[in-house]
């Protein structure tokens, strides 16, 4: 039970980013520029993790005092990926579109976490685990293709895909500060600490060149839900979760984002999957399932 809660919230998550992406790009398209939309989301998503903070127990809560000096780097390191991560991504997002961006980042992500998590020992490498990586990167780019032919290449497609990488690294180090996380430090928490970190690594970032606001109830809307519910909603239960997951499993499982991002282009934006993304998704379906069942084999040994 405890693992299918695990998995439970970083699919969520996955599905909550996949929202997400649709909604950055209505609001970069329609003039908010990348570092304030990033500064929004973690500023607005600031008061109820909080909330959530002081919710729990006095006994449960976790004191900064109480951190040795390298938790604390290690809480303030994740806080500054996870700033620097959105960012590059919505920079990803103004270049190319959601959809790019979105892939890369995911598709990387978990080569880049799996291979840090080896060589630094947090798990072994085995047929499975290569198995289900394969399975599910595979996946991805089969379910991300679009339904005709490639066009050309968008303006700024080279300087788009180096941001995508670079969120894709940042992504890798937020998965695996959130996987070794303190376990007395509850998610809440710990998602409270990263996320005001990475709040005043925005701020510092998009005060010197000018914040843009939202016009219009439709703009304040979305940045609003992309503060509450992409932001903190979705990254409460990613680092739930990631800390009963292996790394590779935690990173593994938000790749649901882009299924769901190609469901909702095509029940509102009327663009259909082809049926090479439909085997994509049973792809990334099988390569979920394979890692659950070596987590179990894992925990059995």
């Amino acid at each position: 039970m405890s693992a299918a809660l695990a998995w439970g919230g970083v699919l969520l998550a996955g599905a909550l980013w996949g929202g997400g992406a649709l909604v950055a790009q209505f609001l970069i398209e329609g003039g908010i520029a990348p570092q304030s939309l990033s500064l929004a989301r973690f500023a607005l998503g600031l008061p109820l993790l909080w909330w959530l903070h002081w919710r729990t127990p006095a006994r449960a809560q976790g004191r900064w005092a109480d951190l040795t000096g390298r938790e604390r780097l290690q809480l303030l390191a994740t806080g500054a990926a996870m700033a620097l991560n959105v960012s590059c991504w919505f920079v990803g997002i103004s270049h190319l579109g959601a959809a790019l961006p979105t892939v890369i980042s995911i598709c990387c992500a978990p080569a880049i976490v799996a291979l840090v998590s080896v060589l630094r020992g947090y798990e072994r490498f085995g047929a499975r685990l290569l198995a289900g990586l394969l399975l599910a990167l595979a996946g991805v780019l089969l379910l991300v293709m679009p339904a005709a032919e490639w066009g050309p290449l968008a303006p700024g497609h080279a300087a788009g895909v180096a941001w995508s990488l670079a969120s894709a690294f940042c992504y890798a180090m937020v998965v695996l500060g959130n996987a070794r996380m303190p376990a007395r430090v509850p998610a809440a928490t710990a998602s409270a600490w990263g996320m005001t970190a990475a709040a005043a690594c925005m701020l510092a970032v998009a005060w010197p060149g000018g914040i843009t606001w939202p016009e219009g109830g439709a703009q304040w809307l979305a940045v609003g839900y992309t503060g509450v519910v992409t932001t903190s909603v979705a990254y409460l239960a990613f680092a739930w979760g990631a800390r009963r997951l292996s790394p590779t499993s935690a990173v593994i499982g938000t790749l649901v984002e882009p299924l769901v991002a190609a469901l909702l282009a095509a029940a509102l934006l009327a663009q259909p999957m082809a049926p090479r993304q439909w085997a994509g998704a049973v792809l990334l379906a099988g390569a979920m399932l394979l890692l659950v069942r070596r987590g179990r084999s894992a925990q059995a040994d």
